[in-house]
């Protein structure tokens, strides 16, 4: 899928044909450079017309290769510009964004300042977000946003939520806030979510609001057991389904990779919640044995459900990629997920057949738990471990 900007930033560039030789100051006529093979003799921007008829016919491959082989020779001035140029969006276009983004990044460090050379910061920077990446990208979005009146609309929500995913993966969630709302504000006032698909820029910003809801909804922990624990549960609740929200909006995209990274992410929601229940310790007045095993149970067997929800979204991630051909590592995660769900599963049923209560008499005993309503415990902010 071509990462190019979502706001009519056009396709390959059209080759200028043969452009007239340019004039020296002497009046002496400059002769373009021409290229000797035993097959032909072509000029660079013979080269280049060459070039832009494969990138015109979709033959992105070969129009990269032979925008390369035009920069290659003549690397210097407009000639040079254009080749790189080309180069860079035809590679975008075959899915090598490593390629593409190396020559974005040229581009950008060759013509700074100019409108051209922004569009290729701007780029790079898509390119680096989508790679997962953030680190980098964020350092072009800084950039960009210095001078946040040469961005278009969908330019800036795509740099503000670049900005806020470098701030989030470096445990910055207040200031990632900021620019996501930001971003929001130019959705809100421009009215570019309407019914339906969503443009790729709004993808990113809204997976960066679910990042957001999904850090603060991990922060509510349930050890050691508050006295209040239901309205603790309700509140980590309440974030989950805000952060799935903003996951299920990035997916509207109908970009593959998007709703890869969405569903990994909504699957991990209901897992960890899952296991962060499980780690609960009986309260005190589960004084007896008898008592812990019930507590145990019942904890087992209300909560299985998240599990079940987990493998369930797991499952559709991995049939969408399945039929839309999407092989990221979002896919591989997913994939390994999708095994320590089954797994937690299977140690779960495994753990209840070991008590000698039934399902009846765990709900019986869950029904007697007291919520009194009090301030949900909550965990300081801290810098969230490495994506896994």
């Amino acid at each position: 899928m071509l990462l190019l900007s979502c706001a009519a930033c056009g396709g390959a560039a059209p080759p200028p044909g043969s452009p007239k030789a340019p004039k020296s100051g002497t009046g002496e006529l400059e002769v373009p450079r021409t290229v000797v093979t035993p097959q032909d003799a072509s000029s660079i921007p013979e080269l280049l017309a060459d070039a832009g008829g494969l990138a015109t016919a979709q033959r992105w491959q070969e129009a990269a290769a032979a925008y390369d082989r035009a920069y290659r020779i003549e690397p210097e001035g407009a000639l040079g510009e254009q080749a790189l140029w080309g180069a860079a969006e035809a590679y975008d276009h075959a899915n090598q964004y490593d390629q593409a983004l190396a020559r974005y990044e040229r581009y950008a460090l060759r013509a700074p300042g100019t409108p051209r050379g922004r569009e290729s910061m701007v780029r790079a920077m898509r390119l680096l977000v989508f790679m997962g990446r953030f680190a980098p990208a964020g350092v072009y979005a800084e950039r960009l946003l210095k001078q946040p009146e040469q961005l278009g609309d969908f330019e800036r929500i795509a740099v503000m939520s670049a900005r806020a995913l470098s701030l989030l993966e470096r445990g910055e969630e207040q200031q990632a806030s900021y620019f996501i709302e930001k971003a929001r504000d130019v959705v809100e006032a421009r009215q570019l979510d309407a019914a339906g698909r969503v443009p790729r820029d709004l993808a990113q910003l809204y997976y960066a609001l679910g990042e957001s809801r999904r850090l603060k909804a991990e922060r509510v922990v349930f050890e050691p057991m508050p006295s209040n624990f239901g309205a603790v549960l309700e509140e980590r609740c309440q974030l989950l389904l805000d952060a799935q929200s903003a996951y299920s909006d990035s997916m509207r995209a109908y970009d593959s990779h998007w709703s890869a990274m969405a569903g990994y992410r909504t699957a991990e929601l209901y897992q960890r919640l899952h296991r962060d229940l499980l780690v609960v310790k009986p309260p005190p007045s589960a004084d007896t044995e008898r008592k812990r095993q019930l507590f145990e149970g019942a904890v087992r067997t209300r909560y299985a459900v998240l599990l079940t929800k987990a493998k369930g979204m797991a499952q559709h991630t991995l049939a969408m990629a399945e039929r839309t051909g999407e092989s990221s590592e979002w896919v591989e995660r997913t994939r390994e997920a999708l095994k320590s769900i089954d797994q937690g599963i299977a140690d779960e049923e495994a753990a209840l057949a070991k008590l000698p209560y039934s399902k009846a008499d765990f709900e019986a005993y869950f029904a007697q738990m007291s919520a009194p309503a009090t301030k949900p415990v909550t965990k300081p902010a801290t810098k969230p471990a490495a994506a896994h």
